[in-house]
């Protein structure tokens, strides 16, 4: 009977000692700000059901990060940025939505529910992406960075860029509306 406590006593320790020992995240992360890369079509207060609020975003290849100049084009075949679309209701503050095919229309480049991806087009990268209003009610859409996109990135040799930015126009990433 000491023997079956000494090893269920010890157990838990002999498992932490079976962890990785470097977890650390690999690549290399390179951030920097340029606002106004994401534009609401046809900007408004409020909506009718039915609409579709157009969102294009264009980042050019060549960039300057402060310390050197960047082509996006050698690092990057495609950027994205996510989208978070929430509603009030009488009852929570927020229910965040999802969007799919039968919410979302992609004009340009491609989607993944509410990441958009931008896909090279010249010297840019480009996306306009439409987001069905079927419902009424008030709604927040919030943008964060357009980042590069690779999900299935494996091993640490890599540079991910990330571009904070905002809706031009707004001066803002959030953007609150109704639809009637």
């Amino acid at each position: 009977m000491k023997k079956i406590a000494l090893i269920l006593f010890l157990f838990p320790f002999l498992l932490a000692t079976q962890c990785d020992e470097d977890e650390r995240p690999c690549g290399r992360y390179v951030e920097w700000q340029i606002p106004n890369l994401i534009s609401i079509e046809n900007q408004q207060t409020t909506y009718t059901v039915g609409d579709v609020l157009w969102l294009s975003a264009i980042v050019d290849r060549n960039q300057n990060n402060g310390n050197a100049a960047i082509d996006l084009f050698s690092f990057d075949t495609k950027l994205s940025y996510y989208i978070d679309l929430k509603k009030s209701s009488v009852y929570n503050t927020f229910f965040y939505l999802y969007l799919n095919d039968n919410t979302s229309v992609v004009e340009q480049g491609e989607a993944e529910s509410n990441t958009v991806i931008l896909t090279p087009e010249n010297d840019t990268f480009k996306s306009k992406f439409g987001i069905k209003l079927l419902e009424s009610g008030t709604y927040t859409l919030t943008v964060y960075n357009i980042a590069s996109y690779n999900p299935n990135q494996v091993g640490c040799n890599f540079t991910r860029h990330s571009l904070v930015t905002d809706f031009s126009e707004l001066e803002s990433n959030t953007f609150t509306f109704e639809v009637q």
